[in-house]
């Protein structure tokens, strides 16, 4: 993460997560707040503490920081046999879903009200003019998940997303990076 990113982002995560109730991290001195990239996820507190989890990383390894976070016992585990990308594992926190490929972190996802948000400051509940001040977003035509979006992060990489609306105030209804299993 570029140093300037991790300013923004600071103060964008306060923004976005203070006084919020509700399930996921929190932003308060000492607690974990989760950042989602199109690597992996990052787990950060105060200033300079990060751990971060590429995709590839072990399960065990990620929920045992997810366990922290959020509570011991707090993830609800599932599974589906039949994604395209083979059998995936999945692990829920409320709104945020870590996925998992051979007991290795492989995509996450995250639904309104995710007490989360990409390194650019995007959190799923935004509107299309919100997220539109991204540079490079695009809708992705022909897809067969209505709505469906991209867009390039700092790190040259891709999270896509699914607008529920039309017009400026469609709003970011799910965000995503990785392997994900939705039936298209």
């Amino acid at each position: 993460m570029r140093v300037r990113g991790v300013a923004v982002l600071a103060a964008l995560l306060l923004a976005a997560c203070g006084g919020a109730e509700g399930e996921g991290a929190s932003t308060a001195a000492g607690e974990w707040a989760l950042i989602l990239d199109a690597q992996g996820v990052v787990f950060r507190r105060a200033e300079a503490e990060y751990r971060r989890f590429p995709f590839g990383s072990p399960r065990v390894d990620v929920e045992e920081m997810a366990a922290e976070v959020y509570g011991a016992g707090s993830g609800t585990r599932t599974s589906n046999a039949e994604c395209g990308t083979g059998p995936m594992a999945f692990t829920a926190y409320g709104p945020i879903q870590l996925n998992y490929l051979n007991e290795q972190l492989s995509g996450w996802r995250a639904e309104q009200g995710a007490m989360a948000l990409t390194e650019e400051g995007i959190v799923p509940g935004i509107t299309r003019t919100q997220l539109d001040r991204q540079s490079g977003v695009r809708l992705i035509e022909g897809s067969t998940l209505p709505g469906e979006f991209e867009y390039a992060t700092f790190g040259g990489g891709r999270i896509g997303g699914v607008l529920r609306g039309s017009g400026d105030d469609a709003l970011v209804e799910v965000l995503f990076a990785g392997a994900n299993c939705f039936l298209r």
